[in-house]
């Protein structure tokens, strides 16, 4: 954020995405940021709705360009400014009590979230490679809440739709307790690579590791960052916190890979920040970090 859009918001009250220009009806651009006021599908401490106003605020005063992860020895280079020519395009309108308009909204306009975002960009770009950052692998049955759409089941919903390729979709930070094992044989037998806490820690594994984030980028492909990969520690305020999880410097470090894929992401997401939750200050500044290393 430059002086001039720090002033600004000081002004008008106003704080857009890392200082983009406000555009509710933007003409093409590169890039547009949009907020998704919905939490709907969430089983257990709602109130993410409101995180697309805590991360916007929690970018105010922040700076659009990355720090180098290294100022001593040999870095890979800066990346510039993030979301050069990107817009902030506000929320996406949808109201607070219906999941279907929601889901359709996010089609339309560009963690069940997720969903409508796969479907929108699916469909012009074909099955999507797929980087998804989580604790829970969000690929249970619904039928037991009485819809087969909530926080927990979006992704069996993406892969039976088509809409990703799970050979190239690779999940990392899974740790939640389960219920049962349907889930973990359901994607392992689609060909989804996972990944636990425990399994990062292992150096034998880093070359495999690299791998298949690479491969993620072998196809158009789509970044999700649900908070709760990161340890309560370090992001409390989520819907459904598990400790165990990763600091912000390793999921900071795990994004630099997506910089080295051929091709950028063609869609993103940072999901479940809940800003009424305890913690809501340091989670949603985490996350305003999160995304700006997105870029």
């Amino acid at each position: 954020m430059n002086p001039e859009a720090l002033f600004e918001s000081l002004r008008t009250g106003l704080t857009p995405f890392l200082g983009l220009p406000m555009a509710n009806s933007p003409a093409p651009v590169p890039g547009v940021v949009l907020g998704a006021p919905y939490d709907g599908g969430v089983i257990n401490r709602p109130g993410a709705r409101f995180g697309p106003w805590a991360i916007r605020n929690a970018t105010m005063g922040m700076g659009r360009m990355a720090m180098p992860m290294r100022l001593q020895g040999q870095d890979e280079g800066g990346r510039g400014m993030a979301a050069g020519d990107w817009v902030d395009g506000g929320n996406i309108p949808t109201r607070p009590f219906s999941m279907e308009e929601a889901l359709g909204a996010v089609q339309q306009t560009m963690a069940l979230l997720t969903l409508g975002a796969l479907r929108a960009h699916a469909a012009k770009a074909g099955p999507l490679g797929l980087l998804h950052l989580d604790a829970h692998p969000d690929a249970g049955h619904g039928e037991l809440w009485g819809t087969k759409y909530h926080h927990g089941t979006w992704l069996r919903q993406a892969i039976e739709e088509g809409l990703v390729d799970p050979r190239h979709t690779v999940q990392i930070g899974l740790r939640a307790p389960r219920f049962e094992s349907e889930e973990l044989v359901f994607l392992l037998d689609a060909g989804v690579r996972m990944w636990t806490p425990w399994d990062l820690q292992d150096q034998r594994l880093h070359a495999q590791l690299q791998g298949d984030i690479a491969r993620v980028g072998q196809r158009p492909a789509y970044v999700s960052v649900d908070l709760d990969v990161l340890d309560p520690a370090h992001c409390p305020a989520v819907a459904e916190p598990v400790p165990g999880g990763l600091t912000v410097m390793e999921v900071l470090t795990l994004l630099r890979h997506i910089h080295r894929w051929g091709a950028p992401w063609v869609g993103a997401d940072i999901m479940e920040l809940a800003p009424a939750l305890e913690g809501s200050q340091a989670s949603a500044k985490a996350a305003a970090h999160i995304a700006l290393h997105l870029f």
